[in-house]
C-alpha cells in the first residue's frame, strides 16, 4: 500500500466519521431549527501556472463573487453577496499533491438577507490566511480530488460593532476554520480526465468546521455540496455549470441558511499551456 493510497483512505475514513457526527446531530435537534430560504448565484475564477518550465513551485490567483436574493425571493441576482481575491503560493510535490499558502486575501461580505433584519446591516470586511493541500487520485476513469483547507479569519476589520452573527465587538473577531472537501469527476467522452474536449460530470461535498474564542458554539458551520457539468475546451483550460446547495449554521444553532442555486467555474489550471498562450 503506497502513501497517495493510505492518505485517500484515512481522509475518507475521517470524511465518513465527520458527515454521520454532522448528520446526527441535525437530525437529533431536527424539530428545534429554523431554515431560512437564501436564493444565491456563486462564481468562481482561478489561475494558476508554475514559474518556469523547471520548477514545481507555482503561483495562483482565485476571484470569487456571488450575489443573493432578498427575503426569499427568486431573483438569485438582486443583491450582493462576497467579493474575494486571493493569491496563492504553491509547492507541487508530487503530480498529483500540492500544498498551496494564501498570506493574505481580501473578503468582502454582504450579510444574508432571508430575514429583514438583516437588510441594514454593513458590509464586513475580512483578511485570511490559508493553507491547504490538494491530493488527486485515479481509480479508471473517476478522478477523485481530497482537499483539506486550514483557515485563520480576521473578520470585521474596519472595527465596526457589527458582525455578521450579529456580535458586538470592538475590534475584528477572529477565529479559525477547517474545511474538508471531496470531489469527484467522471468523463463522460474520454476515458482520461486531462483530455482535451472531455464533456465530465463534478461532483463533491465539503464540511465547514470552525472554532476560537471569538466564535461561538456552531462548530460544524457549514456544509456545501454540489453537482454539475463540466467542458475542457483547452489542455488547461475548464469550465463548470451546476447546482450549489448549502447550510449555513448561525449562531444561534437554531436558525440555518438554506442557500441553492446555480454555481459557475472557470479554471485555467496550466496558463502557459492554454492555446491563448500559445
Amino acid at each position: 500500500m503506497n502513501l497517495t493510497h493510505k492518505v485517500n483512505s484515512s481522509a475518507l475514513k475521517y470524511f465518513f466519521i465527520v458527515t454521520m457526527v454532522f448528520v446526527l446531530s441535525e437530525n437529533i435537534s431536527a424539530q428545534e431549527r429554523e431554515f431560512l430560504d437564501n436564493r444565491i448565484m456563486y462564481t468562481k475564477y482561478t489561475i494558476a501556472d508554475f514559474f518556469n518550465d523547471s520548477t514545481k513551485w507555482v503561483w495562483e490567483l482565485d476571484v470569487v463573487y456571488r450575489r443573493q436574493s432578498e427575503l426569499g425571493q427568486t431573483d438569485f441576482w438582486s443583491n450582493p453577496l462576497r467579493m474575494s481575491v486571493r493569491p496563492w503560493i504553491a509547492y507541487q510535490f508530487t503530480k498529483l499533491t500540492r500544498l498551496s499558502f494564501n498570506p493574505i486575501g481580501m473578503f468582502n461580505s454582504t450579510p444574508r438577507y432571508p430575514l429583514e433584519g438583516a437588510l441594514n446591516n454593513p458590509l464586513e470586511r475580512e483578511l485570511r490566511t490559508t493553507l491547504q493541500i490538494n491530493n488527486y487520485a485515479f481509480y479508471g476513469r473517476f478522478n477523485f480530488t481530497h482537499r483539506l483547507r486550514f483557515e485563520s479569519r480576521w473578520r470585521g476589520i474596519d472595527n465596526s460593532n457589527w458582525t455578521s452573527e450579529g456580535s458586538s465587538l470592538n475590534r475584528a473577531a477572529h477565529n479559525y476554520r477547517f474545511r474538508y472537501r471531496m470531489r469527484t469527476r467522471i468523463p463522460l467522452n474520454t476515458d482520461y480526465f486531462y483530455t482535451n474536449k472531455t464533456w465530465y460530470i463534478s461532483q463533491y461535498s465539503e464540511i465547514h468546521v470552525e472554532f476560537g474564542n471569538d466564535y461561538g458554539t456552531n462548530y460544524f458551520s457549514q456544509n456545501r455540496n454540489f453537482i454539475g457539468i463540466g467542458y475542457r475546451f483547452w489542455d488547461w483550460a475548464r469550465i463548470e455549470l451546476g447546482y450549489l446547495h448549502q447550510y449555513n449554521t448561525r449562531g444561534n444553532n437554531v436558525q440555518i441558511d438554506l442557500s441553492r442555486g446555480p454555481m459557475f467555474y472557470l479554471f485555467m489550471d496550466i496558463l502557459s499551456r492554454t492555446e491563448y498562450r500559445r
